[in-house]
């Protein structure tokens, strides 16, 4: 099987997105701590920036030049596609749960205080921020990256250059696209991305992976909210009494 030309171009698509993360960097994250640039509109331009590709790619799919089933669109339900739905309900129900746990002990919040410093800069510390990053950005990510980095490099390409191959280099792709986070947190990412694309193959149906990657983001944007409702407020020096 070759790749058309209307595959190479939406590839230079998805190979573009880390590109442009590497020559971004950690520039939203500076401009969000300086005050120049708020979390909303930063949520915002992620959203733009992730439906650009996606778009193009759903322009392919709407003109028959790709298959609802190269893209794992398919649900055929058979007993690979249940266990794929069990799995999202188990982690549904162990995420919600852990946020009731942590809310009714606002305390254990005390241990991923330390771990979310370096993200802290972007989770939501408001109400609006939090719709916006729940019902926004997490739903347009797990779409779109399932979308581009599983159902695109893993199910169309796969066929040309081995499943193997591509889910190495989609979950590489992956997590160079979240290189704004620091790179500790692209290394973390790609292997999430790499436990996505295995849960895609496996499962036989990107739907699956699509909804626990909305549960993932949508767990920590909670949880990020959460940190900053908690947050200590720090004491004011008490003045010297003469």
């Amino acid at each position: 099987m070759q790749i058309q030309a209307a595959e190479w171009f939406m590839l230079l698509l998805v190979v573009a997105m880390p590109v442009y993360s590497l020559w971004e960097s950690d520039k939203v994250k500076v401009a969000i701590i300086e005050g120049r640039k708020t979390k909303l509109r930063a949520y915002k331009e992620a959203i733009i920036f992730l439906w650009i590709p996606t778009s193009v790619l759903l322009a392919l799919l709407f003109s028959g030049r790709l298959s609802p089933s190269e893209l794992g669109l398919v649900w055929q339900g058979n007993l690979s596609n249940w266990i794929g739905a069990g799995l999202v309900l188990a982690v549904s129900a162990y995420f919600f749960y852990s946020i009731y746990a942590l809310l009714s002990h606002p305390e254990k919040l005390d241990e991923f205080r330390d771990a979310a410093q370096n993200s802290d800069w972007m989770v939501p510390a408001t109400s609006k921020e939090l719709r916006w990053f729940t019902l926004g950005l997490s739903v347009s990510a797990g779409v779109c990256e399932e979308l581009l980095f599983r159902g695109f490099i893993i199910g169309v390409l796969g066929n040309v250059f081995g499943v193997i191959l591509s889910l190495v280099v989609g979950s590489l792709l992956f997590g160079l696209c979240h290189l704004y986070q620091g790179w500790g947190n692209v290394l973390r990412t790609a292997i999430i991305g790499l436990v996505l694309g295995i849960i895609y193959i496996l499962t036989e149906s990107l739907w699956v992976a699509i909804a626990l990657h909305i549960l993932i983001d949508v767990y920590g944007g909670f949880i990020g909210y959460a940190l900053h409702k908690t947050k200590p407020v720090a004491s004011e020096p008490k003045e010297a009494v003469s």
